[in-house]
């Protein structure tokens, strides 16, 4: 990274907008950028501009994000490089903002540097799965009020994001999860038909398309059953919509759509040819499709772990033993509303989030955060067979917020697992709702689970359910296809 500017003691320029040059992309970087007219540029894998009178400096950074590396900390650790050779600084966080869309992590800066005081932001998202985009903003703090913030505004609307780094895999090997076959396909266009052999031993079939651009719209357009049967057709252009499987087009805004087979009145797979097909609203091919399909006739015991990640600001969550009886008590009352399904609770681990991360995640607004928050989820577990449970304060909708009519709510149906990380890959539960009322808090779980795994297929877009604690839970028949699902285990 270049050597910062010394900032010199003057008037700064007269306010005036930014223009900017023509687009210059980083491939291996996986953005592109328009640098600004009359500042100084210096490119080398990374961006540094300045100002030619050293009132302002602006640095870009993109790469490949480890899928177990928090924004949030990245952010610090990188505006922590960038302004090591100042006098002093320090780095406030600022919640979130966005850029092309995406929503990031913000950080206000101020700093002294040869008797002068500066001010700036940096910003941090992920545009793609595996991916950052870094960008620091600092000047004089005079310059910044008149200048650097319209700086730091206009320059996000011409930074464009490119999917550069391939998304981490699972491994496939038969000795890690015996009972299921995962494969993989990456480049799927609209205009290729997905064909995925259905064997006599293949009791269920999880299929998860994503897409290159991470708030891309994308639609299963085809599903055929073998024989050439039509369980469901739609097209985009003109509406046209058939399905027996489902009430309405599977779409999500996310860049990310999910299946889950068989469905409530077929309740096991035909033997032979499956058919897919997708579309996606920017027309790129997909970035990749997972399938994973569940072997074995016997279905005796199953077992569900659970990840928690406790986004509450509560000090008796961070008490050992507190928190083992904390998940004791839910363990219990899990295991008795469980037990007419033959399900019972396996692993339950509790995470926190980061310090950084806890203000903006312990109130999640459903129209704007559930991706982020899946995401931050994923990032933190290690265990992808599991149902990712985010216990937080408060949910919200809406702008300005004002408090949701949903007590908890899933991200996705049926839900990616088996993961690295995904929008769509946790149930939300507002913990104030419930305080120590484990039955209403398990049987709020288990309705929630139910939404997730996809095996009554509600709306893509929106799934949520207004959760009566006092009501017993009704076991559906439908429920019986739940043990089938990839996220459940033999428990003999």
């Amino acid at each position: 990274m270049p050597e910062t500017t010394n900032t010199p003691k003057q008037n700064p320029t007269p306010p005036q907008d930014p223009q900017f040059g023509e687009e210059m992309i980083l491939e291996e970087a996986g953005f592109s950028f328009r640098p600004i007219l009359g500042f100084e540029l210096e490119v080398d894998g990374s961006v540094y501009m300045y100002s030619d009178d050293g009132n302002l400096e602006i640095s870009m950074i993109g790469g490949e994000l480890d899928y177990d590396t928090s924004v949030a900390e990245l952010n610090d650790q990188l505006a922590a490089e960038f302004m090591e050779n100042f006098d002093e600084f320090s780095l406030t966080e600022a919640g979130k903002d966005t850029i092309q869309g995406i929503t990031g992590f913000l950080n206000e800066i101020r700093f002294l540097n040869a008797e002068e005081e500066g001010l700036g932001r940096a910003l941090i998202c992920s545009p793609h799965i595996n991916q950052f985009f870094f960008l620091l903003v600092i000047s004089s703090a005079e310059y910044w009020e008149q200048i650097g913030h319209n700086v730091f505004s206009a320059l996000k609307a011409h930074i464009h994001f490119h999917s550069q780094f391939k998304p981490v895999t699972m491994p496939t090997e038969d000795d890690v999860y015996p009972d299921l076959s995962i494969e993989v396909y990456e480049s799927i266009t609209s205009d290729e038909d997905m064909v995925v052999t259905i064997e006599r031993e293949d009791i269920s079939l999880l299929i998860a398309a994503r897409t290159s651009i991470l708030n891309d719209e994308i639609v299963i357009t085809k599903v055929h059953a073998p024989g050439n049967q039509i369980l469901y057709h739609y097209d985009p252009v003109s509406g046209d919509f058939t399905s027996t499987i489902a009430n309405q087009p599977l779409i999500s805004s996310n860049g990310e759509v999910c299946l889950f087979l068989p469905f409530s009145n077929q309740p096991s797979l035909d033997v032979g040819d499956y058919q897919f097909s997708f579309a996606t609203r920017s027309g790129m091919p997909l970035q990749e499709t997972q399938i994973i399909i569940r072997r074995g006739q016997r279905l005796d015991l199953q077992k569900l772990d659970l990840n928690l990640w406790l986004a509450m600001e509560n000090e008796r969550l961070n008490d050992q033993e507190y928190l083992l009886q904390f998940e004791t008590k839910l363990r219990k009352a899990l295991t008795e509303q469980l037990a007419p399904l033959n399900i019972t609770p396996g692993r339950i681990e509790c995470f926190h989030p980061a310090p950084d991360e806890l203000a903006a995640f312990s109130c999640v607004n459903i129209d704007y955060d559930l991706a982020d928050c899946s995401y931050m989820i994923t990032e933190s577990v290690e265990n992808g067979r599991a149902l990712n449970v985010a216990l937080v304060e408060r949910i919200t909708q809406g702008e300005p917020p004002v408090d949701a009519s949903v007590n908890a709510i899933s991200t996705g149906s049926p839900g990616m697992i088996l993961s690295p990380v995904s929008p769509h890959a946790c149930i939300l539960v507002n913990y104030a709702s419930f305080e120590d009322d484990f039955s209403a808090l398990a049987q709020t779980i288990i309705e929630q689970l139910v939404v997730f795994s996809g095996v009554i297929h509600h709306p893509v877009n929106f799934q949520s359910q207004n959760t009566q604690p006092n009501e017993p839970l009704v076991i559906k028949p439908e429920m019986e296809l739940l043990r089938r699902h990839p996220i459940f285990y033999s428990g003999e």
